[in-house]
């Protein structure tokens, strides 16, 4: 009697746990953990009246894509960092996944982000 009561407590604490060794129960269901994608990592450097920056900008937009755009007009510290990044002159400038990107290309865009 004593056996059998131990048995049932048993089977109730560890039912998700088969009784051979502790392994896993095939009818529970577990979720398997994947890596996730990291993250892409996007700057821009812009000015207020560039289409071309706008584009851009509704590019990550579109593809959900976090970033930073910083106006180097009104951003003296971040024109400086552009310049160290490149001396090349010209917006929109990105720097995607430390791809430096010059100009707005969706097809470079993609490309940088893994996209294609």
């Amino acid at each position: 009697m004593k056996i059998r009561f131990f048995l049932v407590i048993a089977i109730i604490l560890f039912g998700t746990y088969s009784l051979s060794f502790g392994e896993v129960n095939k009818s529970s269901s577990r979720a398997i953990p994947v890596a996730a994608k990291p993250a892409a990592k996007a700057e821009l450097y812009v000015t207020s009246w560039c289409p071309y920056c706008t584009q851009a900008m509704k590019f990550l937009d579109d593809n959900h894509v976090p970033y930073v755009a910083y106006d180097i007009e009104k951003d003296k510290q971040a024109a400086k960092r552009r310049e160290k990044l490149s001396p090349r002159q010209g917006v929109p400038f990105a720097v995607i996944n430390g791809k430096k990107i010059y100009g707005f290309s969706a097809e470079a865009y993609s490309q940088a982000l893994g996209l294609k």
